[in-house]
């Protein structure tokens, strides 16, 4: 009796062992400690493998999860084979028709686009779209979903015909389902502005864009990033067109938006103030545009400061004395050309170049030239008083 009971044992210490094994090893996976959790998903494998053979069901989900690491690591061919049994496994259990199948022809799909084995994805993903109409109907919202993976895919192989109308038709669904201002159109709304603007076709791109600002707007109001950035790719399709009249107050509204957001002297705004000083030469307003230009300009010329500036203290860090310095005086030089704008234009150059002074004075300082040192920073402080006036 006391045989028989260890016998019995024996499975469900195995099944604790399995259990704790897979558990450190999905606490890897979520670490991005891919290289420990294989060997422990590989001994778990092993050992269901043993137990309950190589077909059982049961083994679908820890070779799911091998498989997502292989995957993970870039291991493509091994992620592919263990998708593939997987996917065997769940076919015999419960039928090629089967919802269950999905989840391994997602990443199978996306490994054989990958590996450049295109004739097979789109097979794998026309088969996702199969199985789920078969078990969900032709109106459901992850039909919408895989209609917008596919146009993806369709998109990246440059194939716009086809991919349009399953972005038409996700678009629909997801308007029946949830409304023409629900938030899931965007990310389907999105591409298909973007797969008429890479051919060219502006006058349909117009209406998505303008669909995506109208949701966006109810949900973040008219003044967020989160709009701006489709206000700005509207009015880029404007001037494109030609329509200037009708882009420049979209740039117009978009500027004040990003100042708040980036800063007034952010050298990422610059690309802001150009696409608005085209729009005003194009319409020949060039003494609106020239002092757009200007502040692109010292914008520009502030970010490559900045980047010698921040080189220097590189250098520095790493006892490069020589290399700083000269990396220093290349950034004193260009923030010295940096042009003094009116109120309200100003990119922060006084303040900028103080700061370059200081920095300059801090490495002078390690090389026990003093004298210079306190010349810098005598500098910088007048620079500053100057700035804040």
């Amino acid at each position: 009796m006391a045989i028989c009971l260890l016998i019995l044992a024996l499975p469900a210490a195995a099944q604790d062992d399995w259990a704790e094994s897979r558990q450190k090893a999905l606490t890897f996976i979520a670490q991005a400690r891919y290289a420990d959790a294989v060997p422990l998903l590989e001994h778990v494998l092993e050992s269901q493998e043993k137990d309950v053979g190589p077909d059982d069901p049961a083994l679908a989900p820890i070779i799911d999860s091998l498989a997502s690491v292989y995957r993970a690591q870039g291991h493509n061919p091994d992620a592919e084979k263990l998708y593939t049994r997987s996917l065997a496994i769940k076919e015999k259990a419960a039928g090629p028709d089967s919802p269950e199948l999905i989840a391994d022809l997602k990443p199978l799909a996306g490994i054989y686009a990958a590996m450049a084995r295109y004739p097979e994805a789109e097979r794998a993903y026309q088969r996702i779209l199969l199985l789920r109409e078969k078990s969900k109907g032709f109106d459901d919202l992850d039909v919408a979903t895989d209609c917008a993976s596919l146009a993806a895919f369709y998109i990246d192989r440059k194939r716009y015909g086809v991919a349009e109308p399953a972005l038409k038709r996700a678009i629909l669904i997801i308007e029946r389902k949830l409304g023409p201002q629900a938030s899931e159109l965007v990310p389907v709304l999105d591409p298909l502005a973007a797969l008429y603007l890479s051919q060219k076709v502006f006058d349909l791109a117009e209406p998505p864009l303008r669909h995506i600002i109208s949701i966006q707007e109810s949900i973040y109001g008219p003044n967020s990033d989160k709009v701006a950035t489709y206000v700005d790719k509207l009015a880029q399709i404007l001037y494109l067109q030609g329509h200037y009249a009708d882009a420049e107050p979209l740039y117009r509204r978009t500027l004040p938006v990003w100042e708040s957001t980036l800063g007034a002297d952010s050298p990422d705004l610059a690309t802001t103030l150009d696409n608005l000083a085209a729009i005003l030469a194009a319409e020949e307003k060039f003494a609106a545009a020239e002092p757009l230009y200007r502040r692109s300009q010292a914008l520009r010329q502030k970010g490559n400061v900045e980047s010698l500036n921040n080189l220097a203290l590189v250098l520095a860090g790493k006892g490069d004395n020589a290399g700083a310095e000269l990396q220093f005086k290349r950034a004193l030089q260009l923030a010295e050309r940096i042009p003094a704008l009116p109120t309200g234009q100003s990119v922060g150059e006084g303040k900028l170049l103080a700061d370059i002074l200081r920095n300059y004075a801090v490495l002078l300082r390690t090389m026990n030239r003093e004298a210079e040192a306190k010349q810098l920073d005598d500098r910088a402080q007048k620079t500053r008083g100057q700035t804040e006036r």
